[in-house]
C-alpha cells in the first residue's frame, strides 16, 4: 500500500511538472532586426527592446530566448497565436483591438524621407500620394497608418534594410523611417545617413511590448507588473539612458 501511494504521489508530481514546463514553453518571444531596439549581436538578442525584455524575464523568474524573425512573419504569428510576446510595437488604432500592450518604453517620430539629390517641392499626404513608388516595409505601423489613409503607391518590403536600399538607389520616391531606427538601419545597409532628408512628418507614437490578444490575462498581468517593476526602481531609465545618451 506504501509503494502504490508513493508510485501515486510520483505520477501526480511529475504530471504538475509536466504541466508547468509545458505552460512555460508555450511562450513565444518575437522580434525584428530594428536596431538599436532589437538585433542579434552574435548568437544573443540585443538592443533597448531585448535589454528591456530580458529585465521583465528577471523579475518574472523566466529565461525564454528571443527568436528573430521578419517583422511580417512574427505579427502574423502574435495575431493567430497565443503566448505571443512581440517587441517592439508601436501603439496605433488600428493595433488596439489585437494585442495587450506592455508599456510604453519610448516614443519615436515617423516620417517621409526623400534621397538629398531630389529636389522635391513642399509636400503633404496629398502630395505624396501622387509620387511613382513610396518604400515602406510590410506591416510596420507606417505602411498600415499609410493604408489606412488610401495610399495606392507603396513598395513593400519584408526587411526594412531593403526599404532603405531602395531609397538610397532612388528605386522609390519617398520612404518611410522613424527617427530612432534610420541611423542604424543605414549603418547596417552601408548608406550614408546624410543621404536622407525629413520632408513631411506622418505621426508621433509611443513604442510598446505587445502580447497576443488571446494569451491568458494572467500573463499579461504578470509582465505589466515586472515592467512596473523595472520603470519603478530605475532600471528602464538606465537601459533607456544605456542606448540612447551616448
Amino acid at each position: 500500500m506504501y509503494k502504490l501511494s508513493l508510485s501515486l504521489f510520483l505520477i501526480a508530481f511529475l504530471l504538475i511538472v509536466g504541466a508547468c514546463s509545458k505552460s512555460q514553453e508555450e511562450i513565444r518571444i518575437l522580434t525584428e532586426n530594428y536596431p538599436p531596439l532589437s538585433f542579434m549581436d552574435g548568437d544573443e538578442a540585443s538592443g533597448f527592446g531585448s535589454d528591456v525584455v530580458n529585465a521583465i524575464q528577471a523579475e518574472l523568474g523566466t529565461d525564454f530566448p528571443i527568436q528573430l524573425s521578419s517583422w511580417d512573419d512574427a505579427y502574423a504569428t502574435a495575431l493567430s497565436e497565443e503566448n505571443v510576446v512581440l517587441f517592439t510595437m508601436d501603439k496605433t488604432p488600428e493595433r488596439e483591438d489585437y494585442f495587450h500592450f506592455i508599456g510604453p518604453l519610448g516614443s519615436n517620430v515617423a516620417s517621409f524621407y526623400a534621397h538629398r539629390n531630389r529636389m522635391l517641392v513642399p509636400i503633404d499626404a496629398e502630395v505624396a500620394k501622387t509620387y511613382k513608388a513610396i518604400a515602406t516595409t510590410t506591416n510596420w505601423f507606417t505602411e498600415q497608418h499609410l493604408m489606412e489613409l488610401g495610399f495606392e503607391n507603396l513598395v513593400s518590403s519584408k526587411d526594412p534594410i531593403d526599404t532603405v536600399k531602395l531609397l538610397a538607389d532612388q528605386k522609390a520616391d519617398l520612404g518611410v523611417f522613424t527617427d530612432v531606427t534610420l541611423p542604424e538601419l543605414c549603418r547596417e545597409a552601408k548608406v550614408d545617413p546624410d543621404t536622407f532628408t525629413p520632408v513631411l512628418e506622418l505621426l508621433s507614437t509611443d513604442y510598446y511590448i505587445a502580447i497576443s490578444k488571446i494569451t491568458n490575462t494572467k500573463i499579461v498581468e504578470k509582465w505589466q507588473k515586472a515592467f512596473d517593476t523595472i520603470k519603478a526602481n530605475g532600471e528602464l531609465a538606465r537601459l533607456h539612458s544605456k542606448w540612447f545618451d551616448r
